[in-house]
């Protein structure tokens, strides 16, 4: 385990907050991020158990002054080792209950970063006044209820998705048993439970009693307004940039099918326009998608960059993209739409009723329901005729007031009330 400390705070000054999030930066997960820019824009004096992963993706770009803010950074090593791996992908392959999915594959690391707490606790004198865990992964959060059971500190669980009713996670019946169980453990003893949406509160709390739904309270993701580059292109075509991964049921396919119906009714519309999807395929997806089917150049595939360049990229296109996978109705409020909002582009959303539909309406924006072609091809319509409008138009897009909510300094400004409730 490796330890760091800054000086930059006085810590007698400050509420000592003890925070537990596996992902942090230059961890490449997208949840590294929004922790480190929650933690460093509250007054909290905060020491941060988080992984050292071997082996995983680093960005050096993703929050590069995160650890400077921190009164001490505790690195836990973690290596699923490559034995592991094979047999997680095994048991995966042939559904094996419980493998890597009680609660996820990131178990191990539950008993280490405990004990990172404690040792350091124990050596430094250390008494902190609120414990916080931040899940993906869930792991965190067991980490978590071992700590409030050892300490009893005032404790609040932040969820970025949900747990046993998370829509992608497909669970046999004993693991999801199992699941139910730990996530029931986890809801009865935090004292705040903090969810990224109204409708994941509605999703989750719904089988859990009214006493318990009271803990809950909404903070969604943020950005920081100071990361961003406006850099002018040089071309003259409008780019639309999709800046993410493709996997399971999210893929390209509601853009192809929308393209498609356009180039029969209206293709003059998409003369000089180009959709680049930038971020990592997985395979069979590009395939099933169709995406061959369409006009040469008219979508192109760009590779995965680093966190600076894709804010970079997002800030340079003339608009942006949100593809989801077709749901009856979706919770989820990614943090990519949320990166969206800095880059001040306008948005256009295939993504189902829900989260990531009413946020991209407030903003002025246009979406529609993977599911429903007609309203797809009219949203594209309507967006791609604003965009040509307003080629040379550069000002910064979306409603002022809707933006500012999802800034960085408010949002975190809302996390450290909640966090303080509980003092």
């Amino acid at each position: 385990m490796t330890t760091s400390r800054s000086t930059r705070r006085d810590a007698s000054t400050h509420v000592e907050l003890l925070a537990v999030s596996f992902a942090y930066p230059p961890l490449a997960y997208p949840r590294s991020g929004q922790v480190a820019r929650l933690l460093k824009n509250t007054s909290f004096s905060t020491t941060l158990v988080c992984a050292d992963e071997r082996g995983a993706q680093r960005d050096p770009t993703l929050e590069p002054d995160a650890e400077s803010r921190l009164r001490a950074c505790l690195r836990v090593p973690f290596s699923a080792g490559r034995a592991r791996r094979l047999a997680r992908a095994v048991a995966s392959r042939l559904r094996v209950p419980l493998w890597g999915k009680s609660p996820d594959e990131f178990a191990a690391w539950i008993p280490k970063a405990v004990r990172a707490a404690v040792e350091f606790a124990r050596r430094e004198d250390y008494k902190p006044r609120l414990l916080v865990t931040f899940g993906q992964p869930m792991s965190d959060h067991l980490v978590g209820l071992r700590l409030k059971r050892r300490y009893g500190l005032p404790w609040a669980a932040h969820f970025s998705d949900p747990w046993t009713d998370n829509p992608f996670n497909r669970q046999d019946a004993l693991t999801r048993r199992r699941n139910l169980s730990l996530e029931r453990k986890v809801f009865e003893n935090t004292d705040l439970l903090i969810f990224t949406s109204a409708e994941t509160v509605e999703l989750v709390m719904r089988k859990y009693p009214s006493d318990w739904k009271a803990k809950a309270r909404v903070l969604p993701h943020s950005f920081d307004p100071s990361l961003y580059t406006r850099d002018a292109r040089d071309d003259d075509e409008i780019v639309i940039r999709y800046t993410g991964e493709f996997y399971g049921r999210r893929t390209p396919r509601p853009l192809v099918e929308t393209l498609r119906r356009i180039l029969q009714e209206r293709p003059r519309l998409l003369e000089g326009v180009r959709f680049e999807l930038i971020g990592p395929v997985a395979p069979g997806v590009l395939e099933e998608s169709g995406i061959e089917s369409l006009p040469r150049g008219l979508v192109a595939l760009r590779p995965p960059v680093n966190y600076a360049e894709s804010l970079a990229l997002a800030a340079s296109a003339d608009g942006l993209l949100i593809v989801d996978a077709p749901a009856a109705r979706s919770v989820f409020l990614p943090s990519k739409l949320v990166d969206y909002i800095g880059a001040a582009r306008p948005i256009l959303g295939l993504t189902p009723p829900g989260a990531s539909d009413q946020l991209i309406r407030r903003l002025g924006g246009w979406s529609a329901d993977p599911s429903d072609a007609d309203a797809m091809k009219q949203a594209a319509e309507s967006f791609l005729a604003f965009l040509s409008q307003n080629r040379n138009e550069r000002r910064e897009w979306g409603d002022a007031e809707v933006r500012a909510e999802y800034e960085a300094r408010a949002v975190a400004a809302s996390f450290e009330t909640m966090l303080r409730e509980l003092l």
